[in-house]
This record gives structure tokens, C-alpha cells and sequence, in this order.
């Protein structure tokens, strides 16, 4: 019986150490080659393996050196993520209270059933867990990764939530009271906690949701305003039309047709086309796009529309100018820091194929791109496209869709899909 116990014991503690790591890349990005990650954990789970019979000689409660020798994964954890370190510090202790508590919930549930410790239902909580990965990663995961962003702002404060909720667990495990009247208090202080997590990260998205809308309403005014000074100048044009029409029917009366000509030159040198056109239907997205032809204009950018996007395609307006915004402003950036001698060129396209959206964007860029995974390229902060694209593929996700991301020596190139109902139409 003992051994048997021993067995499942040893796998818990695996399966624990699994899903912490899978639940941490989760949330964090990591910024070191596979074979680091890979030899750096390997080499702290090792040493476990020395650090724990070494506490056991001055510490006799296992629950106790379990804690202390978790800790050492902290060491991984600052090497391997690229995150800050306060926002490491808020992963690594959330994930470990969580996991934590999953584990002293089977533990109270054992005794209560089996009156002693078997490991059955503490096997079957971790894998329970473990399953519930990939449900983590696709509603949890954007939550906490917008508490991330918070943090590495500078508002390190959030970082003490997890930590004392980690220090409280930790506490109640190594007094080993499991009562009933104990254990109430612990769960509901718990479920507290993790609510106090999903009102910051609620708060969190709708500041990020108002200010998203609020430039959106700034691009739509400018829109407006770019299109009120077009239907100004057609007046005028139209006015001063007949005026430049009788000029060039006097010259040509003469017989002067140099003088006509040079006319007409100096009359086309001062017209105006500078008007924005409309590009699409859906007014969110031709206003942002508008924009940033605006912006690509003044840089001498050749800014290409294909566009096919429907008044209600079906997807939030702030989430779709949140995707083509972020695209758009990486390829301006990388176009501005290619040689104007050599062609800089932005092409967007989009249009609904088989129940998705499509949107493609290319864009000549100087051919300087990091030596990494798609994945860490499309997020790492500092460099050209990695600026939003994580954001970019989290919006993505969230509707059912996916982000892909190619280039070769001169042109980027970013496709995202986006789930739609069957019966929208571009």
C-alpha cells in the first residue's frame, strides 16, 4: 500500500511540475532557444533531486520542502520569459497558488473519503487540471496577458496578489489542519482572490476597449473632415472651372497653343489630389485605413487596396481595426526604414472566403529580420513587426481564426482569419 502510494506521489509531483509549465508558457513568452528552456528546466528539476534530501535533514515537513524546493524554478523562470520581472513574478506565484490549491482540495477530499492520504484523487485533480489547459489558453490566457501589460507599465503592485495568496495556501498546507472550518475559510479566501484577478483583468480590457474606441472616433472625425475638404475644394474647382475653361478658349482662339499649353500645365501642377477615396464598406475599417494611407502618402508609400469588408461583417469593429491598426503601423514603420531608392510598397487585402474573413497584408521591409521561431518573432517587443502582432494573433484566436506570418529577403507578409457567420457576404 505504501509503495503503491509512493508511485502515484511521484507522478503527482511530475504532473504538477507539467502543468505549472504549461500553464507559465501560457502566459509568458519566451525570448531563449528551445534548447536552452529544455537544458535550463531540466537542470533545476535535477537539482531538486540534491536540494531535497539536503532540507529534509533540517526540515521535517515535506509539504514545507515542497514549497521551498518550488521556489528554485524561479531561477528557469528569470532566464527563460522575456517578460518583466515583476510580471514573472506574478505568473509563477498565480500559477503555483492555483495549482496549489487544486492540490490541497483532492488532499481534504482523500481524507474526508478515505480517511488517510491515498493519492487517487490528488492524480486525478492534476490531470483534471492538465486537461483544462487548452480552456485556459483560450478564455483565461488574454485576461491575464492585459494584467501582464498592466505590470510592465510600471504598476509592480499587482505582483503581491498571487504572493500572498501563495504565502496563505502555503501556510494553511504545512499546519496540516484539515477541518472542515478551516478548510472553508481557505477555499472561500481562494475564490476571493481569483475574483479580485477577474475584476483587474474586466477593468483592464474595458480601458483598453475605450481608448481603442476613442482613437477609432479621432480616425473617423479626421476621415470626415479629409472628405468635408475634398467636396470644398470640388466646389471651388467647379467654380473656377469656367473661368480657367474661357483663358485657355481665348489662347486657343489666337492660335496660341504655347501659351495654352503652358496653361493647362501650371493648371494641372495646382490640382489637388489629395482627397482619401473610400476603400471599403465598413465604415470602422475604411476610416482606419484612410489613415494610414494618409500616413503612407506623406512618406512616399505606396499604399494598395483590395478590399472587400461588409458594413457588419460580424466581428467587433474594434477588434478588426485592433488586427489591420497593429499591421498597418508595422509595415508603415518597416516601409520608413527602407532606402528610398529601392521600391517601399504596402498591399492590403481582404475579402470573405468559405465563412472567414481574410486579411493579407505585405510590405517591403530592409530584409533585417531576428533568427527565431514565427511565434517569438511575432511578439518580440523592439523589434519592427513584433509590435502588436501579439496582439494581433490573441484577437485572432478569439475568433476562431489564426495569424500566420512569412517573409523573405525584401517583402513581410502577415494573413489573419477570422471566423464569420455562414450568412454574412462580402
Amino acid at each position: 500500500m505504501q509503495e503503491s502510494m509512493l508511485i502515484l506521489m511521484t507522478i503527482s509531483r511530475g504532473l504538477f511540475l507539467l502543468s505549472n509549465m504549461l500553464l507559465d508558457y501560457s502566459f509568458l513568452t519566451s525570448k531563449k532557444p528551445l534548447w536552452f528552456q529544455v537544458l535550463a528546466f531540466t537542470l533545476t528539476w535535477a537539482a531538486t533531486f540534491i536540494v531535497r534530501p539536503f532540507l529534509s535533514q533540517y526540515i521535517t515537513d515535506p509539504f514545507l520542502i515542497g514549497y521551498l524546493v518550488g521556489l528554485l524554478f524561479l531561477v528557469p523562470f528569470a532566464l527563460v520569459f522575456e517578460e518583466s520581472v515583476h510580471a514573472k513574478l506574478f505568473v509563477f506565484f498565480m500559477v503555483f497558488s492555483l495549482s496549489q490549491l487544486n492540490f490541497l482540495l483532492c488532499l481534504f477530499l482523500e481524507l474526508l473519503v478515505f480517511k488517510q492520504m491515498v493519492g487517487t484523487l490528488i492524480l486525478a485533480g492534476l490531470l483534471l487540471e492538465l486537461a483544462s489547459i487548452p480552456l485556459v489558453r483560450r478564455y483565461v490566457t488574454p485576461h491575464v496577458k492585459n494584467i501582464l501589460e498592466v505590470i510592465d507599465q510600471q504598476n509592480p503592485s499587482f505582483t503581491f496578489f498571487p504572493i500572498l495568496s501563495f504565502l496563505f495556501l502555503a501556510y494553511y498546507g504545512v499546519q496540516r489542519t484539515y477541518l472542515l472550518s478551516t478548510f472553508i475559510p481557505l477555499v472561500f479566501c481562494t475564490l476571493l482572490i481569483a475574483f479580485t484577478y477577474y475584476l483587474i483583468a474586466v477593468s483592464i480590457d474595458q480601458t483598453k476597449r475605450q481608448q481603442t474606441l476613442e482613437r477609432q472616433l479621432a480616425l473617423q472625425r479626421d476621415h470626415y473632415r479629409n472628405l468635408n475638404d475634398s467636396i470644398t475644394n470640388a466646389k471651388v474647382t467647379r467654380h473656377d472651372l469656367r473661368h480657367h475653361l474661357v483663358t485657355i478658349l481665348e489662347f486657343l482662339g489666337k492660335k496660341e497653343v504655347p501659351p495654352a499649353q503652358d496653361y493647362l500645365k501650371r493648371l494641372c501642377s495646382t490640382y489637388d489630389d489629395s482627397s482619401i477615396p473610400t476603400v471599403c464598406r465598413n465604415q470602422a475599417a475604411d476610416a482606419l485605413i484612410c489613415h494610414y494611407i494618409k500616413l503612407a502618402k506623406q512618406q512616399n508609400i505606396a499604399l494598395n487596396t483590395q478590399l472587400s469588408i461588409p458594413d457588419s461583417p460580424a466581428i467587433d469593429d474594434l477588434d478588426l481595426c485592433v488586427i489591420i491598426g497593429n499591421c498597418l503601423e508595422n509595415a508603415l514603420e518597416a516601409c520608413s526604414k527602407v532606402s528610398r531608392t529601392e521600391p517601399r510598397f504596402i498591399a492590403i487585402k481582404a475579402a470573405i472566403t468559405k465563412g472567414y474573413l481574410l486579411v493579407t497584408i505585405e510590405n517591403s521591409f530592409n530584409g533585417i529580420a531576428p533568427q527565431q521561431s514565427e511565434e517569438n518573432f511575432a511578439s518580440k517587443k523592439g523589434v519592427d513587426h513584433g509590435l502588436g502582432l501579439a496582439s494581433v494573433k490573441t484577437l485572432s484566436a478569439k475568433h476562431e481564426g489564426h495569424c500566420t506570418i512569412s517573409f523573405d529577403q525584401s517583402v513581410f507578409r502577415v494573413a489573419v482569419s477570422l471566423k464569420v457567420p455562414e450568412n454574412i457576404a462580402a
